[in-house]
């Protein structure tokens, strides 16, 4: 079974990374907060970060690698940390 999520990713200026899915959605996934995180350094060098890319499953900026039930989880994190 071929399953695809995504349907495009874009690295916008300021960390920001928008995110496309076969839904039809879109998500726009603040990074910045990861950033200090070992895993995720690699994302402050703007070409690592400008080589977004994405096979419908994952998002890969060279050797990082984020699934989209990563991304969900992401976003229902920074979801939660906003609400009051």
């Amino acid at each position: 079974m071929n399953r695809r999520y995504l349907t495009a990713v874009t690295p916008l200026p300021d960390h920001v990374l928008q995110i496309d899915f076969v839904s039809g959605s879109r998500l726009l996934l603040d990074m910045k907060p990861y950033l200090d995180k070992i895993r995720f350094r690699p994302l402050a060098d703007a070409r690592v970060w400008n080589s977004a890319v994405t096979n419908g499953i994952f998002v890969r900026f060279g050797d990082v690698e984020l699934s989209h039930d990563e991304i969900l989880s992401m976003a229902e994190q920074e979801h939660r940390d906003t609400t009051y």
